[in-house]
């Protein structure tokens, strides 16, 4: 038994030098949020509005400002090691604090939500605009976005827009405010300037 223990080892231990001399220079990035930044957004226009928009062209902007750090590649974490050996390239993972919490909320009552409630985020699309056509941007649902989030990969980025899938019916000012919580605890809380949406 402990000879068939001693050669598995011995085996996996081969298996992880050869791979780390194929891409010794991977490098796991991971990211940690340091500031929030909310803003109402005509995507129309592409800018920053204060008053009146379109429901078709309003969307919430969220900006997030980060730091990114690399741990350096670990030579006896053979997963890493064959993960890193076989795509040879840089490996994004995300949040270092998984978002284990988010909510986007009104102060006026809106799409069946009181006054300072949690909007249903069913009701809510959410994507990088990548494309001068707004329509050839592809749309996630919160739970894909926290997925990219806290998993990383070829999708994340620091810079997103949220929308409405449903008309909201109001003709009053309205003022968003977006919650993120973290695993470690952190905590970031932020609010629009007021909006109407026609």
């Amino acid at each position: 038994m402990k000879k068939k223990f001693l050669t598995v080892i011995c085996f996996l231990w081969s298996i992880q030098i050869l791979l780390i001399a194929c891409c010794p220079d991977s490098t796991n990035y991971y990211s940690r949020i340091l500031d929030l930044e909310i803003e109402n957004y005509n995507i129309q226009t592409n800018t920053t509005v204060s008053e009146i928009v379109a429901q078709d062209e309003f969307r919430i902007k969220l900006v997030i400002s980060d730091e990114t750090y690399a741990q350096v590649f670990d030579p006896y974490f053979l997963i890493n090691s064959v993960y890193a050996a076989v795509d040879c390239y840089d490996i994004y993972n995300g949040l270092e604090s998984d978002i284990t919490e988010f909510s986007i909320t009104c102060d006026k009552e809106i799409l069946d939500a009181n006054p300072g409630e949690p909007i249903d985020i069913s009701k809510l699309n959410v994507y990088k605009n990548r494309f001068f056509n707004d329509a050839d941007n592809r749309r996630k649902t919160i739970e894909e976005w926290l997925d990219i989030m806290n998993n990383g990969g070829y999708l994340l980025a620091y810079e997103w827009y949220f929308e409405f899938n449903e008309r909201i019916n109001s003709d009053e000012d309205l003022k968003f405010k977006i919650r993120i919580k973290q695993e470690d605890g952190t905590e970031f809380e932020f609010e629009t300037n007021s909006i109407q949406i026609e």
